[in-house]
């Protein structure tokens, strides 16, 4: 399969990295062109474009920063959605708000493309080891058509409901991780031992 991949920090880079050990042609892109090179080593090819990712790939799959990453990947004037959207698939594995994916499929259908939000949990090692937990915002025609690859990134993929409901989960799996750590900090910086 022919899949495209915005975003090739090292969650991205090692999503390529997997991505060609089981047997696709990947070709990657990132806005600091100079972060391609770990996967064009390994394999990939790097686009001019990000525009070029979805004209030249059955599959997209973005994993960005944040939503101000997402605006810019995905619409500006070279973006993935100025390319040949129709019958593309995109898979958004960025971790940001709810509305950001709902707002994101919308533009995606309007041109004629599929999106599967899919948040994950875990960091490079499993991303490498296809060993990812997956949670997925859906209608069921694109997860049935994402569900082979995905099933190659994930050792467990959790359907969560429509788009934005992977990433509902996902925040609410990050807040106790996140209280945590700041009350462990807060206690440590408190604490006459520490």
């Amino acid at each position: 399969m022919k899949i495209g991949i915005a975003g090739t920090g090292r969650m991205g880079s090692a999503i390529a990295q997997r991505l060609i050990e089981c047997g696709h042609d990947v070709m990657v892109w990132n806005r600091s062109p100079d972060k391609t090179k770990a996967s064009q080593a390994i394999g990939a090819r790097v686009a001019a474009t990000a525009a070029e990712l979805t004209t030249g790939c059955e599959t997209v799959i973005s994993i960005v920063t944040n939503a101000t990453a997402i605006e810019s990947v995905y619409h500006s004037a070279s973006g993935l959605l100025s390319g040949e959207v129709r019958g593309t698939l995109f898979i958004e594995m960025s971790t940001v708000r709810p509305v950001t994916e709902r707002d994101l499929a919308a533009a995606i259908e309007k041109k004629g493309g599929q999106m599967v939000e899919c948040p994950v949990g875990g960091t490079v090692g499993p991303a490498r080891e296809g060993k990812l937990i997956g949670l997925v915002g859906a209608d069921d025609a694109p997860f049935q058509r994402a569900k082979p690859l995905l099933e190659q990134m994930c050792r467990r993929i959790e359907r969560c409901g429509a788009v934005g409901a992977g990433a509902t989960m996902k925040l609410a799996i990050n807040l106790p991780l996140i209280v945590g750590r700041l009350s462990a900090k807060r206690w440590r910086s408190r604490s006459p031992w520490a």
